[in-house]
């Protein structure tokens, strides 16, 4: 009998994972239509398209966490550092989570599995900013089939760790963002006040009308650019060998230039900087979260984290010494040196330990309402059920 038991088991986890596969291509592909007929209909009008593109943004993080919540459930655990984020920031509503987060962001933390964003994607998305967010990606992705070409949509930057090209692609594509959020960007028809030979667009910083819409952001990043595994391990060792610097025992040793190109380049529009330290209930010390939450195993198995810790606190952009190299080198050692230190605490305390007193702490499901992808996924059905019936009225009827 336990063996039949089983066999259903793995029978009813194979059938829900093929449901989630075939779910996820036809989203994601919906999703690009309702892309496409918001680039036929709104060619003129960049305001309507650009709130037509943040529409299908939620939709897919709707559409990911509702399939994750159906092979995979979790339930998140966030603690703030009420010296730095007001209490109450985070709060429940209707059994949900919700939060007051600064509507131009920046959000950095350590990365452990390869869904890492999602669980920060969610978080921006209980301060209504899912449709706002921004990711730096690597560039081979931008080739995937259809969803390359819908990340491309969502201005995603590609990075190919060529910095004269990478420094380009992210000067232009924040410079962007945050003229486009004091309503100085293409969003409100303005143009860069001048450019340089490199192909670099510079745009207007000086003080704005402050009448005009602006667009809020929220730029998820990863400093150690990578997850943490054996292999990183080893190569982040080496990085610190050749930096002079002391490798960590839990998180790797982050990179600086892209977290301190980004708080330069969004500097005019910038309200926060979210320091964010990730840890899984399940993973141990010496092993490797990628590992342990494999995407077969979350698929096939149903293994998924019963409870994800977030530790947030937050910087002021003035505190932060991003026009001196030296500076912001040491910074942000300090930084990953104190992340080290909560999650060396996590690993023998299974939680981060926090005061009370000092830290507000908020629990509730990893979920997001399907909503928004069942709104948009009904656009190509109403689009090609009227040209069907144009074509039927012109033709066929005929």
């Amino acid at each position: 009998m336990m063996g039949l038991g089983e066999n259903l088991f793995k029978i009813w986890r194979i059938a829900l994972m093929v449901m989630s596969v075939a779910l996820l291509l036809y989203g994601v592909t919906s999703l690009v239509v309702t892309q496409i007929i918001f680039k036929l209909f709104c060619v003129n009008n960049s305001v309507k398209l650009q709130h037509g593109i943040n529409l299908t943004k939620r939709s897919f993080i709707s559409l990911l966490i509702s399939i994750l919540v159906m092979v995979a459930p979790s339930s998140v655990r966030i603690t703030t550092d009420n010296t730095s984020i007001s209490k109450g920031t985070f709060f429940k509503s209707n059994g949900n989570i919700k939060s007051t987060l600064k509507k131009r962001n920046i959000i950095f933390a350590n990365h452990q599995i390869y869904t890492d964003w999602v669980f920060l994607w969610w978080l921006s998305s209980t301060s209504n900013l899912a449709g706002n967010i921004f990711i730096i990606l690597k560039k081979s992705l931008e080739s995937i089939p259809v969803f390359g070409y819908g990340m491309k949509n969502y201005k995603f930057i590609f990075l190919s760790r060529k910095w004269a090209q990478d420094e380009i692609a992210l000067h232009n594509g924040l410079g962007s963002i945050d003229a486009d959020s004091r309503g100085e960007g293409p969003l409100s028809n303005k143009k860069p006040i001048h450019s340089d030979p490199d192909g670099k667009l510079y745009w207007n910083t000086a003080d704005v009308d402050k009448s005009q819409y602006h667009w809020p952001y929220s730029l998820i990043l990863f400093p150690e650019g990578t997850n943490l595994s054996a292999n990183t391990r080893q190569k982040s060792a080496a990085y610190a060998a050749k930096t002079d610097k002391v490798p960590f025992q839990n998180v790797l040793l982050p990179h600086i230039t892209g977290l301190r190109t980004a708080i330069q380049l969004l500097k005019p529009s910038l309200e926060a900087v979210y320091d964010i330290t990730i840890g899984y209930s399940g993973v141990k010390k010496e092993e490797y979260g990628e590992l342990v939450y494999r995407l077969p195993n979350i698929f096939i198995k149903g293994k998924s984290p019963k409870l994800v810790d977030m530790h947030i606190r937050a910087f002021n952009v003035t505190d932060i010494p991003c026009d001196d190299e030296e500076e912001f080198t040491k910074w942000l050692y300090n930084v990953w040196q104190e992340k080290d230190d909560l999650m060396e605490t996590y690993y023998k305390k299974g939680s981060f330990d926090l005061d009370p007193e000092l830290d507000h702490s908020v629990m509730g499901k990893f979920e997001m309402s399907p909503l928004p992808f069942l709104f948009t996924s009904l656009f190509p059905a109403i689009f090609f059920s009227a040209l069907f019936g144009v074509a039927y009225l012109l033709f066929i009827k005929r």
